[in-house]
């Protein structure tokens, strides 16, 4: 009896230890599309930065890996980047220069998905806690490639102060992308 009772236990040990394999598998092999969308800058258009301006629309994700919330874009933005205040940390001049030359926002869509770096990061920028709807929210970033709603953003500013809030690791653009004609 004890023999029988132990070779069941064995059996399900089994059974659970191969589903989790499948699962494990299953998800390297079929990631969920926001994992695949925002993970790393290759996934973004970075021969073209971005600026964007408007007001935060949804409470979003405070939280790891990525924090997310929508914003509803302003209706003209400038051409280019505004004088905004640029951390010493990029204040390299060739991303100086890229940062305020990034044409503004010219797409079909009126809201943007936001994903910003995870809460340590930004807290580590003086944002330590997850924007509120009707914020202001400034930034230059990226565009994803395969969805033109998704936006990250190298630097952005919050509140009616403009806060700057840096994005990247280290002091230089992940990638320099061409200046304007």
């Amino acid at each position: 009896m004890i023999n029988a009772g132990l070779h069941a236990l064995l059996n399900l040990r089994g059974l659970l230890v191969g589903a989790s394999a499948v699962i494990a598998l299953g998800a390297v092999l079929f990631p969920a599309p926001q994992a695949v969308a925002h993970h790393g800058w290759a996934g973004f258009n970075t021969d073209n930065l971005v600026y964007v301006a408007g007001t935060v629309s949804s409470n979003g994700v405070w939280g790891n890996p990525h924090s997310q919330f929508e914003v509803t874009l302003d209706r003209k933005l400038p051409a280019n980047t505004p004088k905004l205040t640029i951390p010493e940390q990029l204040q390299d001049p060739e991303d100086s220069v890229r940062v305020n030359a990034a044409r503004s926002y010219k797409g079909p869509h009126k809201k943007l998905e936001i994903i910003i770096a995870p809460p340590a990061w930004s807290g580590g920028w003086g944002l330590g806690r997850a924007l509120k709807i009707g914020e202001r929210f400034k930034a230059v970033g990226y565009i994803n490639r395969a969805s033109d709603g998704l936006f990250r953003p190298v630097l952005f500013w919050y509140g009616d102060d403009d806060t700057p809030v840096n994005q990247v690791l280290g002091s230089k653009l992940p990638v320099r992308a061409p200046l304007p004609n």
